[in-house]
Formats: structure tokens, sequence, C-alpha cells
């Protein structure tokens, strides 16, 4: 009964259906139903899986199994033969092997041309399909390598851990089923296949043991078997016990079918340490016989939910793919998709110019009012402070005429607080330093120009770093912020395109700096020169004497003209101050003491006031003119030509002709698709196969 219903031809179609669509999906997540084979490095494995499929394999006194054996064992009642093939060799073709000897031959040939000559293990699988007479159920069986711990002569380093990670790779999986193959004088728990396996099986629902070298077996055995007593494991799917060949029967060619006979009188002979073990603990008959139930049940419980899982995975493929880009392969195409980011890019950059923004205001706006309702419904009242400090951290930093109308604010404050305090009682000394340290030079009423150009041209000296610190950061500001909005609006998947189009937005901007320098250093010497048509001076000037004229100066005067007596000690003939005797204290001018001031004449004090108040007029027509002439150059040199315009270079730098080249689609999202690709085939192919048989 049991027989009929695993060798119906339902159950041969869909082992066979599920073999095919294992090696389909080889190399793609999805994990079907099998049975793995696991164990140390020569523990009787092949032995086993040898009377298992009742062929010869490969057998080596070191490593034999260098690359996975999927073993298909097919009962036939015609010829017998087998077919070798693996997916890794170039050749790729199946070869059909009418000689069951030539099999282990075949094997080691194919395993040499995967793993190559010397004694490494690779993870490409070999598919070896064997037709028999004599099998009772079909059955397939996936050899791993066994497990080394120290490296053979030629062998890689880190070979243990390779071995690890692909039995780690096959046992992982709740679809799998692990075969440990283990002598039977070997303590179970011991075992490193058994330590591995139940890092993912736990409670060994899915572990079963082929206890080889059965003639080896210590005192009390049948309770180990059982899972009873020392070195034993409690597995839910049991113990079996079977007779290897070992190696003068194998030198005698002995025969698998007397193997059997020769295992069956093994276990009578030695009734007294089996006698009450079950038949089913016993025998590569019994262990073929539960291998074949567990597959038959594993594929039927499974099977409904390998296809779903193959449905899901081809839903999830297409939504990945659809999603790359198309590859451009024509001029046309290419000029398309660059002009469409061109234009992005210009559109993106003429909004943050043009102040274009209201709907992140209103956003932020709408933020502030969310973050304060709570506060409102407290009844705390909002100030007007708070609520500025809002508004003005809104801007983001890509606001170009936010920013950059900031940054001429900040330039402003700072160019008009580096003048001096004209006005100022020190100043009036200092000029009057300066009018005595002239004294000699031209007549008293003629000195007042020269200390009022060279008085100026101090100020002017302070006035270039403040004026280059605002081109730096202008510069520096877009330089940032176009690069940003350039890699948002460009796709980052072309990198050579990237790369040209990015050092042609840099260039342009060093350009504008270059060019903004030069006016700026232009406007700057041209101040040197003292000149202004703007009425505005004179008006400063008068409402200045004015002021002086109403009161201010005769009280300046009162306590700064000297006595009679005073200024006779400092005065020399014809009322003109005698530099011989001023006190110098100073390399730069000759300093005055108070009291020297105090003791100077009126004509001083005036000509110093005057001069004071040319200086303060005419700073102020200065001060405005090179504020609103610099702040100009700037926003016409890095706004108008670069920052509007900068489209135009990007787009005239590459050729039309060779956008081809410069966007070619890149090597890692061409081998992307064509993995897709592969991998949807690879499940649609599986998921037609499956469902014919589910």
């Amino acid at each position: 009964m049991l027989a009929e219903e695993l060798n119906n031809k339902e159950s041969r179609e869909l082992l066979s259906a599920v073999d095919r669509m294992r090696e389909i999906l080889q190399e793609d997540k999805i994990c079907l139903p099998e049975i793995v084979v696991v164990g140390d490095q020569s523990v009787g494995k092949s032995s086993v899986l040898e009377a298992v499929s009742g062929i010869q394999l490969p057998r080596a006194q070191n490593i034999c199994t260098r690359c996975p054996l999927e073993l298909r064992m097919k009962v036939t009642t015609g010829d017998e033969y087998a077919i070798i093939h693996s997916n890794k060799t170039s050749e790729n073709t199946k070869k059909t092997i009418d000689n069951m000897k030539d099999i282990a031959a075949e094997v080691i040939r194919l395993t040499n041309d995967i793993a190559g000559n010397g004694t490494n293990v690779s993870s490409h699988p070999i598919y070896l399909t064997v037709y028999k007479r004599n099998i009772p159920y079909d059955l397939t069986l996936i050899d791993l390598p066994g497990i080394t711990r120290n490296p053979l002569p030629g062998q890689a380093e880190d070979i243990h851990s390779q071995i690890l990670t692909l039995i780690n790779k096959y046992i992982e999986p709740s679809t799998a089923v692990v075969l440990h193959v283990i002598p039977s004088s070997v303590d179970f728990t011991t075992s490193e296949s058994m330590k591995l396996a139940k890092e993912f099986d736990p409670n060994c629902e899915r572990q079963l043991i082929a206890v080889s070298k059965i003639d080896k077996y210590d005192k009390g055995i049948a309770q180990k078997l059982l899972g009873e007593g020392l070195g034993s494991m409690k597995l839910q799917l049991g113990c079996i016990a079977v007779l290897n060949r070992n190696q003068d029967e194998i030198d005698s060619n002995i025969s698998f079918e007397e193997m059997k006979e020769r295992e069956k009188q093994f276990f009578i002979k030695h009734n007294e340490a089996f006698q009450n073990l079950p038949d089913e603990y016993k025998g590569i008959d019994q262990l073929i016989k539960k291998l074949a139930i567990i597959q038959h049940s594993r594929i039927r419980s499974t099977f409904p939910e390998t296809i779903e899982q193959l449905r899901k995975q081809i839903r999830s493929k297409k939504f990945e793919l659809k999603n790359i880009p198309m590859a451009m392969t024509t001029e046309h195409e290419c000029w398309t998709k660059f002009q469409s980011m061109i234009d992005t890019f210009r559109e993106s950059i003429q909004a943050k110019v043009n102040g274009d923004y209201d709907c992140q205001i209103r956003n932020s706006m709408f933020n502030v009012n969310k973050d304060t309702s709570e506060n409102i419904n407290n009844t705390t009242t909002i100030s007007s402070s708070q609520l500025k400090i809002a508004f003005i951290s809104m801007p983001g930093d890509d606001h170009i005429a936010y920013h950059l109308y900031k940054f001429q604010q900040k330039f402003q404050e700072i160019l008009c607080n580096s003048f001096s305090n004209f006005s100022s009682d020190d100043y009036k000394k200092l000029t009057m330093i300066k009018i005595d340290y002239a004294t000699g030079v031209s007549l008293p009423n003629f000195q007042s120009f020269k200390i009022i150009e060279s008085s100026f041209r101090e100020e002017l000296s302070r006035l270039p770093k403040i004026c280059f610190s605002l081109v730096k950061d202008i510069h520096d500001y877009l330089n940032k912020i176009l690069l940003k909005i350039y890699y948002q609006t460009f796709d980052q998947e072309y990198p050579r395109l990237i790369q040209r189009l990015k050092e042609v937005i840099i260039e342009k901007i060093d350009e504008a700096e270059d060019r903004t320098i030069e006016r700026v250093q232009e406007i700057l010497d041209m101040e040197k020169r003292l000149f202004t048509l703007n009425s505005e001076y004179m008006n400063h000037i008068f409402e200045m004497r004015k002021t002086i004229d109403t009161g201010d100066r005769e009280n300046y005067e009162q306590v700064i003209i000297p006595s009679s007596t005073q200024s006779s000690s400092v005065k020399g003939r014809n009322g003109i101050v005698d530099s011989n005797k001023i006190h110098y204290i100073s390399t730069t001018f000759p300093p005055m003491t108070n009291q020297s001031i105090l003791s100077s004449g009126s004509n001083e004090v005036h000509a110093a006031t005057d001069i004071q108040t040319s200086l303060k007029a005419y700073s102020e027509i200065v001060k405005k003119r090179i504020i609103d002439v610099i702040s100009q150059i700037c926003y016409h040199q890095f706004i108008t030509l670069c920052t509007l315009e900068v489209h135009k270079d990007m787009t005239m730098a590459i050729p039309a002709s060779d956008l081809i080249r410069y966007m070619k689609e890149p090597y890692d999202r061409t081998m992307q698709r064509q993995n897709l690709k592969r991998s949807i085939n690879a499940y649609e192919e599986a998921l037609k196969l499956g469902q014919e048989h589910l």
C-alpha cells in the first residue's frame, strides 16, 4: 500500500517537478523540500549513499565530495543509465552515462571542472540522475562536502569555515530535512553537523541519523539508537543503523545486493545487542523507506506554500524591474532625457532666485501655528518676538533670494560699523594731531583737503577685506546650493555625466567670483579719488554747520580754546603753532596730550571741526554708494550672469553626439536588470511547472 502510494505516477511526477524546480531556482531565494546529507569527513557518508543508490561514488583518502551532489534516483523498467550535468560549467550540457561504472569518473571530472583540480570546494552543485531497475522508490538526496578542520596542502586556510557556510546554506531553510551520518562509536551529541543543525532546528523536528559503521558499535547501542542513554540524541525522525562496505569488500567488488544480505546477517548474528530494537531502526532498506516517506510527506505539506511564495516573488521582482529606468540606446533618447533634467534644474533655480517658495512658507506657517496651538488653548500669549524667531528660521538653505539678501544686509552692517566715529572727541584729537603734524607744509588755511584725503583713505583701507568677504560668502553659498539642486534634479545613475556637469557648475561659479573680485577692486580703486556730485553731501555739511553755529560750536570753543597765556607757550610768530614746542611720542603722528590740544588756537579747532564735518558727510555718501554698487555687482555677476545662465553652459558642455557615451547605463544597473529578468523567468518557469502538479 505504502509502496504503491510512493511509486504512483502522480508522486513520481511531483518529485521530478520539485527536482527540476530546485535546479531552476538554485540561485534564487525559494527553498524547496530536500533531504541534505551531512557529516564529518571519513564518517562513511559516501558508503551510505552508495548503499542507498546502488551506484559507486568517488572515494578518496582525504576529501572526496568537493561540491554539492544532488543525487536523483529514479525507478525504471527499461535500460539503466545516468545523466550528469552542472549549470556552472562552460559547456552546461547534460551527459548521458550508459555504463554505471563510469559514474564515479564523471563526477570527478565535473568536480574538477567546477572546483579545480586541487582540494578546494565550491557551492555550485552537480546534478546526477540515476535510472535503475532495482531501487524501491524515487528518492532525491543532496550530498554536501564532509566537515574538515585542518586544511590540506594547497587547500584554502579557511576551508573549515567555507564548508560550514555551505552546509548552513542548505540546512537553514525549514523545508530541509537533515540526514546526519555519524559512526556508531561516536557520541552523537558531539557531532559538529548536529551542533550546526540545532541552531536552526533546536527541537530536532527535521533531523535523523544514519548510524554508519555499525560493526564498530559500543555497549548499549540499542538504547542509543532509541535516543536513550549516554551519547544519544532524541530525534523526532529517529536513527537507523546501517552496515558499510569496508575496504576489503570494496576491493573485492562485493555488490550492493550482497551487502544488504550481509547486513541482515550482521543484525541476526549480533542479536543480543539489537534484540530489543524494532526492525525500523535496522538496515539500509529501512533507511531508504523512511527517507522516501519523509520526502513524500514534506513535499505534500510544503508544496502549496512554495507555489504561493513563487507568485509573491514574481510580483515583487516585476515591480522592482518596472522601477528601473529603461536603458537609453539612441541619441534622441539621451538628448530628451538630458534636456528634461536641464529644464528641471533651470526651473528650480529660477524659482529659488525669484522667491517662488510660497508653498514652503505656508507649510512653515502651518507648522508654527500647529506647534503653538497648545499654548493658545492654555491661554498662553505668543509674543511677537517668538513669532519673529519662528519666521526667521523658516526659509531653507536653498532659498537663494532670501539668503542673498541676508548676505548683503550683513555686509551693509559690517561696512557701516567699520568707519570711524568722526564726531567723537577722540577723533577730534586725532585730527588736530594731523593738523599740527602738517604745519609748515602749506598755508594754515590750505591743510584741510590733504588731511581729509589721507584720513579717508585710511577708512578705505579697511573695506577690501569686508567686500571680498561678501564675495567669498556668496561664492561658497552658491557652490553648495547649486550643487545641491543639481544633485536633486539630475539622475545620479550617470556618473560620468554627473561629474562633467559638476565641473561646469563649479567652473561657472569660480569665473563669476573672479569677475566680481575684479569689479570690486576697480570700485575700491576709484574710491581713492574723493569725488561726488551728490547734493546730499553739501546738505549734510550745511545741516552739521547749522547745528554747530546755533550753539554747539560756541560751547565747544569755550571748552577747547585755551587762555591767551596758555596759548602763547606753543605759538610762534604770527600766531602759527610751533611744532618744535610739541612733545612727540609716536612715529605715525606726533601725539598731543590733552593739555597741548587745549592749548591750540581757535583756527586749528575750527579746521578740525570742518575736517570732521567733511569726513562724516562724505563717508555717508560713500557708504551708500559702495553698499549699493558692490551688492549690485555681486548680484549681476553671481546671479544674472552665473546662476540664471549656468544651464546654458551645461547644455553646451556635452555635444549631443557624445551623450550616449556619457549616459551609458551603469554596469551595476545593467546587471541588476539582467538578474531581475533571469529571476522572473526562473520563477515563472518554476511556477508553471509547479502548478501542473499542484
